[in-house]
């Protein structure tokens, strides 16, 4: 939200604090309204499952009343016994079903033999045949499952409520005489009577839970109550639906709500936004294109423009930024006039000799400059105190302000003027240079310091050079000559042009650094050989430059240079990897080992071994093949970074060599210490072989003590024969001259290394 705009976040903060808002509604009191109409609707389920069951239950128990009241008398007794017509005709017949509310009255004997059966027009039997199968049928389900007071049965005119009792006297004596049974048929009609008792609509189906089941949707819970919760007996279960009135008012509330709110919230939304844009957002937003424009008019004495009918936050703001810009103002004078003008001479400084630069107008015309050191300055502070010193640059700043008539003059550094004239040649630099020179030994002497020094530089600027950095790059060079010819003198950039150590040390810098970046370089290979029996056994990599414009530039030339400017790690980061890179194939194939030299500023920056490891990790090179050369010149100081860095070659699997041995002052014991592989013996001993009696004890007297050390020795410098015998015949060393080969470059080393497979051959 960094780059957004006020109002926009603002907008995003609204939005989301509605949203959050929403979310509570949603996560929190959502769940707590809805599991609350559950908990309702489930005690309202509970309630009808109650008066269901209350219902089935009271007509139970009216009819077991009316069983009772028939089944204990004395009446039906005496009939089931002695089976007398007068019982019927009192106490039978349709309108009597009809008055106790059954279906049917079925008396039996103590034989279970059906003594009398009356039915009412409920069950609508055709004729005999079908009531007496009807009967059978109940009879031999009271006679199979013992039911002796109640149970539900199906038949095939539907489910019956079914109740028998054994018939007995009104006093209770005798053994009971048969048995009364009361069916009920459980049809249309009787569910619609017991569903206005209950109030909820039921139906009776074949028993498919074993228990009470509640089956809910988001409308209804559907209820399925085993009778036999209800009678003794019953394969039958009543089915009825509950509506979830709490949830399904709860959730279409909460879906208005939650539409409400959202309308409502983005009503608010759009209504802040509004709001806050009218009121705050575009009187801030006319603030900032008013700084803006005073930003690009860069007008210091631009203001904001004040609103005199408002006084509240925003408009005392903006009379903040104005009282800010005010005080920017008078800080912009007055670092202005500190930034570009001295403090103790008063005369402008370098950033104002680089503005005078860049608002200089263009003309054909050459400006004269003068560069002025004074000599030994930190010396005659040191000698005299910082306040003769301060004196010596006040009263030196007043000389230049008389000289410079249209001119101009600075003092850029701490013991540094310039000036500047458009309209002076060299001839007139130089009169004002010796007058300069003349003035300050005088005042020197007044002050008693003998002998007060300049060194000037002097330089006439053609119109293609009037720029800041063109002039003073040339001064740099030109005072850079005169201090390291001995100060106290007065040179010009015409003077040093041609023949300046500093230019060509400069000249040299750059093209080393455009010679790294375009590949000027390039590798000579010179072969190192075992002569008996012939065999070429390694190569040393050693660098050349064929400059494009001076031709073949030597390394001892450029080597130092590089050295000097610091690119000597750069140089050999290029000749370990160009190297490793041309060599790779002809170790394996010819197996050869390859030599590079590192240098002292590689050793101690670390540069050689991070490129080291770098390239052996993508050339795959076997390390063991890699063998490099200390010079003995570095061998002196830095003892134990030396050891560090050998240590670290001898743990990748690379082999040290001492380079140029015998020119340099090293012990023989050091070098144990530095524990080596390779001693090279410079070419100076080799030279006088065999004539110099004192080089040929010496040179034996190193062999033998390379060999007892155990150190492999390779000779440098073998250009003649009788060199190649002497070494022969007094060593097994390795040899590298121009005796069998110079250094070559890529193309010649290949076919060298095919001739010497062939010759072997």
């Amino acid at each position: 939200m960094v780059d957004l705009r006020v109002q926009t976040k603002l907008f995003i903060a609204i939005a989301v604090n509605i949203v959050l808002f929403i979310g509570v509604i949603l996560f929190v009191i959502k769940p707590y309204f809805v599991e609350k109409s559950i908990e309702q609707d489930q005690a309202m389920t509970r309630d009808q499952i109650e008066s269901v069951s209350e219902v089935f239950a009271n007509h139970r128990s009216t009819l077991e009343r009316i069983l009772v009241d028939w089944s204990v008398w004395t009446n039906a007794y005496d009939f089931v016994q002695n089976k007398n017509d007068a019982f019927i005709e009192n106490n039978m017949g349709e309108e009597t079903l009809d008055n106790l509310g059954v279906g049917a009255m079925i008396f039996l004997d103590q034989n279970q033999e059906v003594v009398y059966s009356e039915f009412n027009q409920f069950y609508e039997l055709d004729n005999i045949e079908e009531k007496n199968v009807f009967l059978n049928e109940l009879v031999r389900y009271v006679n199979s499952s013992g039911v002796t007071q109640s149970a539900v049965y199906g038949t095939d005119y539907g489910p019956v409520v079914f109740m028998s009792h054994p018939i007995v006297k009104s006093d209770g004596t005798g053994e009971p005489g048969g048995t009364l049974v009361l069916i009920q048929k459980i049809g249309p009609d009787f569910m619609a009577a017991l569903s206005v008792q209950a109030k909820t609509k039921l139906s009776i189906s074949p028993l498919s839970h074993q228990r009470l089941t509640i089956e809910q949707d988001n409308q209804f819970a559907r209820v399925s109550l085993p009778l036999q919760s209800v009678y003794q007996d019953a394969n039958w279960e009543v089915n009825f639906s509950v509506k979830r009135t709490y949830y399904t008012n709860t959730q279409t509330m909460l879906e208005t709500g939650m539409l409400g709110l959202l309308v409502l919230g983005l009503g608010l939304l759009l209504t802040l936004f509004w709001t806050v844009n009218q009121i705050i957002t575009k009187r801030l937003m006319a603030i900032v294109k008013e700084l803006k424009w005073i930003t690009k008019e860069r007008n210091s004495r631009l203001r904001i423009r004040l609103n005199s009918s408002q006084r509240d936050e925003i408009e005392e703001m903006a009379i903040s930024m104005n009282e800010v810009l005010d005080a920017l103002e008078q800080t912009q004078k007055e670092s202005l006039t500190r930034a570009f003008r001295d403090s103790l001479t008063r005369l402008p400084n370098r950033l104002a000799v680089e503005d005078m630069f860049m608002n200089i107008p263009d003309t054909s015309r050459s400006i004269g400059v003068m560069g002025i050191d004074l000599d030994n300055f930190r010396r005659i502070n040191d000698q005299f105190g910082q306040r003769t010193g301060d004196a010596m640059l006040t009263f030196f700043a007043s000389r230049l302000m008389f000289y410079k008539e249209e001119g101009f003059v600075a003092r850029i550094g701490a013991d540094e003027f310039i000036m500047i004239h458009p309209g002076w040649a060299t001839e007139e630099l130089l009169i004002v240079a010796n007058q300069l020179v003349k003035d300050l030994r005088e005042w020197g002497l007044k002050q008693g310091m003998n002998h007060l020094t300049l060194s000037i530089g002097i330089d006439e600027l053609e119109p293609s050079h009037h720029s800041y950095e063109v002039m003073m790059a040339r001064l740099d060079v030109v005072l850079h000559e005169v201090k390291a010819s001995g100060k106290d003198n007065i040179l010009t950039y015409q003077d040093i042009e041609d023949g300046s150590h500093y230019l060509q040390a400069l000249e040299m810098e750059r093209d080393l650094r455009y010679a790294l970046r375009h590949d000027e370089f390039e590798l000579y290979y010179q072969p190192i050989v075992s002569p008996k029996p012939f065999q070429v056994r390694g190569v040393e990599a050693l660098i050349r430059w064929n400059h494009p414009q001076k031709g073949f530039v030597s390394p001892g030339i450029f080597i130092p240079v590089a050295e000097q400017l610091g690119l000597i790690s750069d140089v050999g980061r290029w000749v370990l990897v160009r190297a490793i890179t041309e060599i790779q194939d002809y170790a394996e194939r010819f197996d050869l080992f390859l030599s590079v030299n590192v240098s002292k500023r590689q050793i101690l920056d670390g540069s050689f071994l991070e490129a080291l490891e770098e390239t052996l990790a993508t050339t795959s090179f076997p390390p063991h093949r890699l063998h490099v050369e200390i010079t003995e010149s570095e061998v002196g100081g830095n003892v134990y970074e030396l050891q560090q860095f050998i240590q670290a070659l001898k743990t990748i699997g690379v082999k040290i060599s001492l380079d140029d041995f015998g020119v340099g002052t090293s012990s023989l014991s050091y070098l144990q210490s530095l524990r080596l592989d390779i001693i090279k013996i410079d070419q100076n001993f080799v030279k006088g072989i065999p004539e110099n009696k004192f080089d040929r004890a010496l040179l034996e007297g190193l062999y033998q003590t390379f060999h007892t050390l155990g150190l492999d020795i390779v000779t440098e410098g073998v250009e003649r024969p009788e060199q190649l015998a002497f070494v022969l015949e007094y060593s097994g060393s390795l040899i590298q001259g121009y005796h069998y080969s110079k250094p070559i470059p890529m193309e010649q080393l290949h076919h060298y290394l095919r001739k010497t497979v062939i010759t072997q051959i």
